[in-house]
């Protein structure tokens, strides 16, 4: 269940320990992991096999198997990386060993030739950013003499030499028992008995004719839809989660007379996994015409005939395969397949929602009180516990059940629940999990470990796929992207995307759709239920452990784990606790991460987890920067938060792919610039660096981080700027504020686009202004530059005229653009005919904009306009979705006249704080329709 991860994990060790320029392995120490690494493609390819197996099959025996392989995996990467990491730190000693003996090295200050050359004034130039008149200020390169002496044989990084032969005896025994257990896995694995575990699966639906409560509006789409029907044989496929309502909607059409009146013949088929495709249609003969013998070509008995089949819970679309073999010829007849499946088998089936809050809460009311209601003094309570269950049918039928058998309505206990202090909800969760299990159990392996992880986020959290998450991945090594003809984004987006349209298992929170229904989101997460099961099954397989209480660190659970996530920060400020932690897991522990709610008081960390490679504690805030975490060499992604200097030392974490650092407050004292320390150029690793609020100072020598894809939140000024950026060449994403000084000449703006246009590769850029002063009647000598690759666009507190949006609507795949803070300033805004040719989202933020008036043929592809805080707006000649917040009412009023072309649809919605309750205006117009609104379109909320 879990080797296949801990297979892509040893993988990307190895990978990395021969192809980084850091190690200097010593023979025969290459051709020692080289062995092992051999043994991983054919163990790989094993594991898969069971993806090409039926869900009719028991995998009892060969997920222990998986167990038992992962052990073995997670052995000797133990045993190999603890050898890595003690010759490491043997040499790191020694070095600072001789770095104490020798001289202290001469700051040497490379600034431009000052006017006095004391001390003092020296200092005073650094501290305050001072320059005479007419001057441009350079900020400070520090570095030392060893370091301008040796800067051409350090560019490639500090390098260790590495010796594996202790390693040799245990790779053969390691070989040895990995093809003993593949032996035996793969005998496993097509020896799969059946599934004892579901009783037959095929049978009639029996039961008494029940209420469907919610999804009213998906059942008139299915009884439009079939009351519409047309000769031959169609399919209606209805997909969701486990426990979503499938059955119980397929039901409410089974059971309408309306519908039934339509055919001759109905009949109810429940499949399951224990599918057989001739016993399904067995089943149906028997049904409609009694035949219970032989076998019979079913096309032939429903020829001519109008009938309406459903197949409930089908796993295989194989089933659909057979019947339409049967039914092809079927063109006098008219047959409907009603079919409901969790995995979208076939077509573009309609995916069941969850329940709306007020559906859920009527559901959970009517399975406890029955016709007689909920008790008003229930009433709060209730709609917190249906809240809880996210909409989820069957969550809140179990909560219900539960409930109901308690046959307590006292407050209190209502409460508890609603609050979660007592185990009503783990009852739940543990029963529903049985149903939801096999949903997981039998998802491809390469999807498998993917969705396993996304449980290690708390509930309220939305996953965000930025770089940040793809860096993640990449970095716990339970992700392996094979296709090497792709970035790891774009894999793992693929595979989420699978997750949430083909196994309805993850869900997106914001969602685009482009031309063709293709799907493009920005974050995604679990339904509760779902994060339930995942971290229940990484828990016993030591995937990762969720910690929220002061017992969970003290049992035997927490032994061995590989990753350990508290979910309440405090625990490790308990002594007791994080002692009993370091005892029991910190030798395997790879991942220490602090998603608890953010604390304001420093809580150690600790360096006693000597293997680790990522620690995340951005929701602690530390004073200053933990110095005793440079002793964790092996890691390569730290997230912290602390208003302390960065230390030059931290250069020896070499490993590091993402570095970020978060203040606990943006305060900063005037005149004293914080810089990030000259010695972050030797960290060749780095792939991602978001520093917020310090500045970034490049290396006078030829040094330069050539892996990294995302820098974002450092400073940077004008005289600067340019020095950056031939040091970042394969540069993804560009997050920069700008300081400007009084002394800065506003002209110098438009070269530092200039240099950033120079960026290739760049595809998202960020730039604001951090200290903006606008000028209406000044004019920017000059032309704005930018990469001809944007996709993404945010610019704030420039202060351009309209005119220089020329040179942005002419980038050719520009798709999101952001203005705020007056990036650009004017009463009118005319953008140019066929420009912003893939422009999909626009924010105008904090302008000055009285007028937005598109040429023809420009903004082909726009979906989505937002107007914030744009007081003197009056008109937007535009149709679409216009989203307008604290906007000029006169927008509103042009917006309601204003009329679409034909076959185009406005749709505004308005919300304004100006008066004492906040008010949203919702509102639609279609071409050539006169004015009309939604039922509740105009509502006012407090």
């Amino acid at each position: 269940m879990t080797a296949y991860g801990a297979v892509n994990s040893l993988r990307n060790t190895i990978d990395y320990i021969l192809n980084s320029s850091h190690y200097s392995l010593v023979q025969p120490s290459p051709h020692i992991i080289q062995l092992a690494y051999q043994e991983l493609d054919p163990l790989q390819e094993i594991l898969e096999i069971l993806d090409r197996t039926i869900t009719s099959k028991s995998r009892k025996k060969v997920n222990g198997l998986d167990g038992r392989i992962k052990e073995l995996i997670w052995e000797f990467q133990d045993l190999l990386e603890s050898l890595l990491y003690q010759q490491i730190l043997s040499q790191v000693k020694d070095e600072e060993m001789r770095e104490r003996v020798q001289p202290q090295p001469q700051i040497i200050f490379q600034s431009p030739p000052p006017h006095h050359t004391t001390t003092t004034s020296i200092r005073r130039r650094l501290l305050q950013c001072f320059k005479p008149k007419g001057r441009k200020f350079k900020a400070p390169t520090i570095m030392n003499q060893s370091e301008a002496s040796q800067s051409r044989s350090r560019v490639g990084g500090k390098r260790f030499s590495i010796d594996l032969q202790l390693l040799q005896q245990h790779v053969h025994s390691f070989i040895q028992r990995l093809k003993d257990l593949e032996e035996e896995y793969t005998y496993e694995v097509y020896n799969m008995p059946e599934d004892d575990g579901e009783q037959s699966i095929v049978s009639s639906r029996s039961g008494t004719k029940s209420k469907l409560i919610g999804l009213s509006d998906q059942f008139q789409q299915l009884k439009r839809e079939l009351m519409e029907c047309d000769w031959g044989y169609n399919y209606i496929v209805l997909t969701g989660t486990a426990g979503i309502g499938k059955t119980a909607l397929a039901e409410a059409v089974f059971e309408d007379s309306e519908i039934l009146s339509l055919f001759e013949h109905s009949v109810w088929v429940t499949v399951g996994r224990k599918f057989q495709s001739n016993d399904v249609s067995r089943a149906i003969l028997a049904q409609m015409f009694g035949i219970t013998q032989g076998d019979h070509e079913l096309g032939a008995y429903l020829k001519g005939k109008k009938c309406l089949i459903v197949l409930d819970d089908v796993w295989e679309t194989q089933i659909l395969d057979s019947l339409s073999s049967s039914l092809r010829n079927n063109s006098s007849g008219s047959v409907y397949i009603l079919v409901t499946a969790r995995d979208r088998i076939i077509g573009f089936p309609i995916l069941v929602r969850f329940l709306k809050e007020e559906e859920s809460k009527e559901l959970l009311c009517q399975k406890v009180f029955g016709e007689e209601g909920c008790p008003l003094q229930l009433d709060k309570a209730a709609t917190k516990i249906s809240k809880i269950c996210e909409g989820l049918p069957l969550m809140i039928v179990t909560v219900a059940d539960i409930l109901s058998k308690a046959h307590n309505t006292d407050p209190k206990y209502w409460n508890d629940v609603a609050e979660m202090r007592n185990s009503v909800f783990t009852e739940a969760f543990n029963e529903i999990s049985k149903v939801l299990f096999p949903s997981y159990d039998y998802l491809s392996q390469y999807l498998k470990m993917l969705f396993l992880y996304m449980g290690v986020y708390p509930s309220d959290y939305d996953i965000p796929m930025s770089d940040k998450i793809m860096n993640t991945l990449a970095i716990e090594g339970w992700f392996h992207n094979t296709n090497k003809k792709q970035s790891l984004k774009n894999s793992v987006n693929e595979c989420l995307e699978q997750l949430c349209t083909d196994k309805n298992l993850v869900l997106f929170n914001e969602r685009k759709i482009r031309r063709l229904a293709f799907l493009e989101f920005k974050t995604c997460r679990l339904h509760s239920s779902w994060r339930y099961v995942c971290r229940g099954e990484a828990q016993k397989n030591k995937f990762y452990h969720i910690l929220k209480k002061l017992v969970e660190g003290l049992k035997d659970g927490v032994k061995g784990q590989r990753c350990l996530c508290l979910e309440n920060n405090l625990l490790f400020s308990i002594k007791e606790f994080r002692n009993s932690v370091r005892m029991n897991c910190a030798s395997s522990t790879r991942s220490l991460l602090f998603f608890g709610p953010y604390h304001q008081y420093p809580i150690p960390v600790g360096d006693d987890f000597k293997l680790l490679v990522k620690l995340d504690a951005l929701n602690l805030r530390l004073y200053t920067f933990p110095t005793e975490i440079l002793t964790l060499l092996l890691l390569k992604y730290l997230a912290l938060t602390c208003n302390g200097e960065l230390p030059a030392t931290i250069s020896k974490l070499f490993n590091l792919r993402v570095l970020i650092i978060h203040p606990h407050n943006d305060i900063r004292i005037c005149g004293t610039p914080s810089y990030v320390p000259i010695e972050i150029w030797e960290m060749q690793e780095l792939e991602h660096i978001e520093i917020l609020g310090k500045s970034l100072v490049a290396p006078s020598h030829s040094a330069s981080l050539e892996k990294l894809s995302t820098l974002a939140g450092v400073n940077a000024s004008i005289c600067t700027i340019s020095e950056h950026f031939p040091k970042v060449p394969c540069i993804r994403k560009l997050g920069v504020r700008i300081e400007l000084t009084p002394y800065d000449d506003h002209n110098d703006l438009l070269s530092c686009f200039g240099c950033i246009s120079t960026l290739e590769s760049l595809e998202m850029l960020k730039c604001s202004i951090t200290n903006p002063v606008v000028m209406y009647d000044y004019v920017f000598p000059g032309s704005l530059m930018f990469p001809r690759g944007l996709k993404k666009l945010h610019l704030s507190g420039m202060g351009f005229s309209w005119e220089y949006m020329d040179v942005i609507g002419s980038l050719p795949f520009l798709r999101v653009l952001k203005l705020r803070a007056y990036a650009f300033r004017g009463p009118k805004w005319e953008a140019q005919e066929e420009s912003f040719l893939k422009l999909r989202f626009l924010l105008i933020e904090d302008s000055d904009l009285v007028q937005w008036k598109p040429r023809s043929r420009s903004f082909p592809e726009l979906s989505h306009l937002s107007m914030k805080h744009c007081y003197k707006l009056q008109e937007i000649h535009w149709f679409g979705t216009i989203e307008l917040e604290n906007c000029n009412p006169v927008a509103l009023t042009w917006a309601k006249q204003f009329q679409p072309t034909p076959y185009c649809l406005l749709d505004v919605t308005a919300t304004s704080s100006f008066d004492e309750k906040p008010t949203t205006i919702k509102f639609q117009r279609h071409g050539f329709e006169k004015w009309r609104q939604k039922d509740g379109d105009v509502k006012t909320e407090s």
